[in-house]
């Protein structure tokens, strides 16, 4: 059931991307590109189904924006509570020579390349279209005689398009939704099956420069601050 969910929202978003007529054009990008860059800052938790649970990565991303439209940043992404059917069974040997298993943890991080550009804003409404690039690694851990063990290392590849809808509730808080879908990809066929997975989030937006900007409406940094939020 949560297979074929992910099917219905992966479907979804790619009608949302080419439904969208107002995609940047070279004109906007350039127009965008022409402004003062700002450095902004973001913390997110992006939530997918694998195996019936849900399952979290915390990201983190850097970087500069353009015109308050379209921005690039550098983040760092990690699974957070994998779930057990995830778990995987290593083989040992002994000193004995005798083989014995131990039950070890999926984790993966990954370093990503990410773009976003809004194509629709109004006073509190905002839509946009946020991408990312990463490679990372994948790996089993478990802990065994307090000796921390990583096995089956590999490297990785993740893309993640995603729409994402956030509205403006009052002039320091909002609220926001992103639709996506994470692409996974390993020379392990098992986890490319599982970790490939829709991605939903919902979370409150905190204006932190508004906030800035109202306790020190005259401070060097309120005419520059740029509009920058955090998911929670």
């Amino acid at each position: 059931m949560v297979r074929k969910t992910n099917y219905i929202l992966l479907l979804i978003l790619f009608l949302c991307i080419s439904s969208v007529r107002a995609q940047p054009t070279l004109d906007t990008i350039k127009s965008c590109l022409k402004q003062r860059p700002k450095p902004f800052g973001k913390l997110d938790c992006r939530n997918s189904f694998i195996d019936n649970n849900i399952v979290n990565i915390f990201g983190a991303i850097a970087g500069i924006n353009y015109g308050k439209r379209l921005s690039f940043g550098i983040g760092y992404n990690q699974l957070y509570n994998p779930p057990k059917s995830l778990n995987q069974d290593i083989e040992y040997i002994s000193a004995l020579g005798k083989p014995y298993f131990i039950s070890s943890g999926l984790r993966f991080y990954y370093i990503s390349a990410a773009i976003e550009y809004a194509f629709y804003q109004t006073k509190k409404w905002e839509i946009s279209i946020p991408l990312q690039i990463g490679f990372g690694r994948s790996f089993y851990q478990n802990e065994f005689n307090n000796v921390q063990t990583k096995d089956e290392k590999r490297s990785c590849f993740i893309y993640e398009p995603t729409i994402s809808v956030d509205y403006k509730i009052v002039k320091w808080v909002g609220i926001g939704a992103d639709f996506g879908y994470r692409f996974f990809l390993t020379d392990n066929v098992k986890l490319n099956r599982e970790l490939n997975s829709a991605i939903v989030t919902f979370g409150i937006l905190i204006y932190y420069s508004e906030i800035y900007k109202s306790i020190l409406p005259k401070g060097p940094v309120s005419k520059k601050y740029n509009n920058n939020t955090s998911k929670q």
